[in-house]
């Protein structure tokens, strides 16, 4: 399975809609990418999609995402784990262990919410 995390100064970025930057990570492997620079004006939200769905990416860990990118996401079958925070480090072993949905990797003010 590989896994895609939105990275902002080696944290989870605080908004995957203006995230640039993706750590791919594949169980043993972690790269980084940056998003295509030529990102859709018209559509850059389809554009990202895609750009994942082109890297093979099967789950997405993100902070907040808006809902129409969620459903996005989804609906190319691409399993988001929205409103996470953190340090780089830190959530890719809790990826490694299981434990990515325990709280203390919400983001402030998420109450533990997983669904959007």
């Amino acid at each position: 399975m590989k896994t895609a995390i939105s990275v902002y100064d080696q944290r989870v970025a605080p908004v995957f809609d203006t995230a640039e930057k993706i750590c791919l990570w594949d169980g043993t492997v972690v790269s980084d990418a940056v998003f295509n620079a030529s990102l859709s004006a018209t559509s850059p939200h389809l554009t990202k999609v895609q750009w994942l769905v082109d890297q093979g990416v099967d789950m997405l860990v993100c902070g907040a995402v808006s809902m129409p990118l969620q459903q996005a996401l989804a609906a190319a079958g691409i399993t988001v784990v929205p409103f996470v925070c953190g340090e780089l480090g830190e959530v890719l072993d809790a990826l490694f262990s299981g434990t990515i949905t325990h709280y203390a990797f919400n983001m402030p003010g998420c109450c533990g919410r997983r669904s959007g």
